[in-house]
């Protein structure tokens, strides 16, 4: 297994909603009912999907929410909403020594176009990646078949040499059905560390301090 694949959200990077809207001075039912405009939204998926346009998504959600469109506003300001995501503290190291072992790694990620690029200096594991694909770019979301399959044909990777790290078991079941090995990442680092032990028999303990 030389080719690792690893999704974003919940695997390298905290999407950390929650804890950022309390940052933001929103506690109880305020803080519900903004999170079910926004983060809890189906819309949410519009912003990864690229397809809508941000400026629309966020137009519709005001309509489903007007009681929450100053917040919703407030929120989408990039000196705010850059912050709803952090890099989990070992995302750099992990894939550095990976990358530095001879591994071919790949990003695969539901991600929006803006929120990356808010992201993407913070995001340093990427400077060691060999290239990715995000659903905003091929306007293709996991599970789809269809974006596995951009994934395998850009890079010319043969999926039977890969591994994928997702925290969604549904994305993980797509992977398979593409040929690829599949983690569930349902534990965060510890599952990484316990997939790659399995799946392609390395065993990382210099990261055993992040856990």
């Amino acid at each position: 297994m030389k080719t690792l694949i690893f999704d974003l959200g919940m695997v390298l990077i905290h999407f950390r909603w929650r804890d950022f809207l309390t940052d933001m001075g929103y506690e109880g039912e305020e803080k519900e009912g903004i999170a079910r405009a926004i983060f809890q939204n189906p819309l949410w998926n519009e912003f990864d999907r690229g397809v809508m346009g941000d400026e629309n998504v966020i137009a519709q959600m005001k309509l489903e929410a007007p009681r929450y469109a100053e917040e919703i506003d407030r929120i989408w300001q990039k000196e705010n909403f850059g912050n709803v995501c952090h890099p989990f503290a070992y995302a750099e190291e992990l894939i550095r020594t990976l990358h530095e072992m001879g591994y071919k790694v790949y990003a695969l990620s539901n991600y929006g176009e803006t929120l990356l690029g808010l992201n993407r200096k913070k995001y340093t594991f990427l400077n060691y990646m060999d290239g990715g694909v995000f659903s905003y770019d091929v306007k293709l979301m996991k599970p789809d078949d269809a974006i596995y399959q951009a994934l395998l044909e850009r890079y010319h990777i043969a999926p039977e040499n890969a591994v994928f790290f997702d925290d969604v078991a549904e994305n993980c079941e797509g992977a398979r059905r593409a040929g690829i090995t599949a983690v569930q990442v349902t534990d965060g680092l510890r599952s990484i560390l316990d997939g790659l032990k399995k799946e392609c028999g390395v065993e990382l303990p210099q990261m055993e301090k992040y856990l």
